[in-house]
């Protein structure tokens, strides 16, 4: 990737690298090739492999009708979005096997996510549209403190079943990237693309986020274009110091990510997983009998 990218760099000398294809997603190459210092700025759209070829098509059709605008690829929450009533419904459907606590808004809901990120919990998180591409960004998400030492291994047991030696990622907020991580100040990397180094004096305070060899696959959220997990994110910062979370996608291995409320409160109490949040509903198992 280096050598490839590096030759053509420095032939036609451009600055700005943009790439597509199921090598884009290469996390690590990615974030090498931006410290490689062969350009300014690397671009990988977050749909990068065969899923792609959807949005090149949208981009065609937009083409011959003069509707494309030239700007940067929002957050890509472009999947379906529950409401309320289909909400309620999954709930009904689950009778006594869940308690639920409803929250009159989205602030009161975060500030009692980030209590209880704050305690140790791991909290699933569904919320507005689907992610669209392979990595879950905060609308489908498993969270929870990067900061506690045991963390990884508790998800791994929990529903990931990974391999030991991987951490999990960061969201942490655009404001505080440079605070926790070796990349310039306000860049954005919403797309969990691409790896950063832990700045040193972290990295033994973020455990299930950092890689042995320091680095972590850093996701940038930001108000304007992620405001709701940004919203969660600040509250989290004001009762953890960071904000940050470590965010993994709400599935079992082997299982696509949760797409349906009712899938979203099977996966709950099918795994590990201490507390849900659906929207402003917070779901918690009901004791036993």
């Amino acid at each position: 990737m280096l050598h490839i990218c590096g030759h053509f760099g420095r032939a036609t000398g451009l600055r700005k690298l943009a790439m597509a294809g199921g090598v884009a997603l290469n996390c690590t190459a990615n974030g090498r090739l931006l410290q490689s210092g062969i350009f300014d700025d690397i671009y990988v759209q977050p749909a990068a492999g065969d899923d792609g070829t959807a949005l090149g098509a949208a981009l065609w059709r937009a083409s011959r009708n003069g509707g494309v605008r030239n700007y940067r690829f929002p957050v890509p929450f472009y999947g379906p979005a529950a409401t309320q009533a289909e909400i309620d419904a999954a709930i009904q459907q689950t009778g006594n096997r869940i308690e639920i606590t409803r929250f009159a808004g989205l602030q009161e809901a975060c500030a009692e996510a980030a209590k209880l990120i704050r305690d140790g919990r791991v909290l699933g998180w569904y919320r507005g549209r689907m992610e669209f591409g392979p990595r879950a960004l905060g609308h489908r998400s498993i969270l929870a403190d990067p900061g506690h030492v045991e963390m990884r291994d508790r998800i791994n047991a929990m529903v990931k079943m990974r391999e030991a030696f991987r951490p999990f990622a960061p969201a942490v907020s655009l404001e505080q990237v440079q605070d926790w991580f070796e990349v310039p100040r306000g860049m954005e990397l919403p797309y969990m693309i691409m790896t950063a180094d832990v700045r040193p004096q972290f990295r033994a305070a973020l455990p299930a986020i950092t890689h042995v060899n320091g680095s972590a696959r850093v996701q940038t959220v930001s108000a304007k274009d992620n405001c709701e997990f940004h919203e969660l994110l600040k509250a989290v910062g004001k009762v953890t110091g960071r904000e940050m979370v470590l965010n993994t996608s709400f599935n079992v291995k082997g299982q696509p990510i949760v797409n349906t409320p009712r899938e979203a409160i099977d996966t709950f109490l099918g795994t590990g997983i201490e507390y849900l949040f659906l929207e402003n509903t917070l779901v918690r198992r009901a004791p036993h009998k």
